[in-house]
């Protein structure tokens, strides 16, 4: 029966549309350390789970603290890319460039990788205001979107309550005088 049922959801329709999915913009996970090693590659460090399976599976396995995953040349341009600032679109199209392959071929590539690196957390999409808006209940379910409507306290992350205010810090108590 699952099978049957995981197999339904492999054929169901896209959420998103191609333009739409265009025109996301990828952004590293600011919870994943990085950097350059000597060869010029980026090494992504990605911590173990700190959750109590996670404990009991390290202590059972022996797992490290930490496992790093080095990208080659064209992840680590890729990685290098995925800003927030610069949509899909733009990424395939300095792909396409910086290593002259057609731009089908680029597009097809990065979705791939894009893809894998999202699987492992390593980075997560950044819709633009006007694509959001467009989504259904269902889609924003399936896609973890959360609506933010702007407020005096700044942005919220709620779907029907914006955040309180915070309230002003206490005076600090004074000490009875003796």
């Amino acid at each position: 029966m699952r099978w049957l049922l995981r197999r339904r959801r492999r054929g169901a329709a896209p959420v998103l549309t191609r333009a739409q999915a265009v025109a996301a913009r990828p952004i590293r996970n600011p919870a994943l350390s990085w950097h350059e090693n000597e060869q010029g590659c980026v090494v992504v460090t990605i911590p173990r789970r700190q959750d109590l399976v996670g404990k009991i599976l390290a202590w059972l396995f022996m797992v490290p603290e930490s496992r790093p995953v080095v990208l080659d040349e064209i992840g680590t341009f890729v990685w290098k890319l995925c800003d927030g600032e610069r949509s899909f679109a733009d990424i395939a199209a300095a792909l396409s460039q910086e290593y002259t392959i057609s731009a089908r071929e680029a597009e097809v590539s990065l979705a791939e990788f894009m893809r894998r690196l999202g699987r492992r957390g390593m980075i997560a999409f950044v819709l633009p205001k006007e694509i959001a808006d467009q989504l259904t209940p269902e889609q924003r379910r399936d896609l973890g979107v959360t609506p933010r409507e702007p407020t005096d306290a700044g942005p919220s992350h709620g779907a029907d309550k914006p955040h309180p205010k915070p309230k002003p810090p206490k005076p600090p108590a004074k000490d009875d005088e003796r």
